[in-house]
């Protein structure tokens, strides 16, 4: 199978199973098939984090303008950074923005920033796995390896060395080697969240 195909088959797994994760989780509906829209607000987010640690985020600004949307998100991804997740596991918040009135966007740009997301949720659910105190829903990993397995495949196929100084994410294939996210050295995020594409940009 080509390339391209391949990665977006795979990828359409990994969005279905984080919308029932987080729905699980949180006991709420996306409330729209647009997994961009549903998670643009941050509310759902917020919601999550805190279900998985709760209390962790104190207050939720439910208001529906994009400034508060954009509050959420960044103090969602402030929570996965108190959970010990790194920069290069979290997605921009910009990542989540509504790109469709962007006459200069690429086709591939919206779902290219949509992955970023996804590779968070996949962390975040590594995360609660480990976790002793939680007992709710498990994400179901193996969804995500066409993503992760892709995006690292491609990666080495054009020489990129933004995987060399991380090997941890080999767990995309072993996914038994958490402990290996402890000792992760952090590097530069142009080099790695945006550089986990399925998509390829050019």
């Amino acid at each position: 199978m080509e390339w391209r195909q391949q990665s977006s088959v795979s990828c359409e797994d990994a969005f279905t199973e984080a919308q029932r994760w987080i729905e699980e989780v949180t006991g709420k509906s996306f409330g729209c098939s647009d997994f961009r829209a549903a998670l643009e607000n941050g509310v759902l987010l917020c919601d999550l984090i805190n279900q998985l640690k709760p209390g962790i985020i104190k207050r939720v600004n439910r208001l529906s303008t994009p400034i508060a949307g954009l509050d959420n998100v960044n103090v969602f991804l402030k929570a996965c950074g108190k959970l010990g997740l790194n920069e290069s596991q979290l997605f921009h918040p910009g990542d989540l923005q509504d790109l469709s009135t962007r006459v200069t966007l690429r086709h591939d740009e919206s779902q290219r920033r949509l992955k970023n997301v996804l590779i968070t949720i996949y962390w975040l659910g590594r995360k609660a796995q480990l976790d002793t105190f939680y007992s709710g829903p498990q994400l179901n990993f193996k969804d995500f390896e066409g993503l992760l397995g892709l995006a690292l495949s491609k990666a080495l196929e054009e020489g990129s060395n933004a995987f060399v100084k991380d090997e941890g994410y080999k767990e995309s294939h072993d996914l038994e080697g958490e402990e290996s996210l402890q000792t992760r050295q952090s590097y530069d995020r142009g080099n790695s969240v945006d550089g986990f594409e399925c998509v390829n940009p050019r």
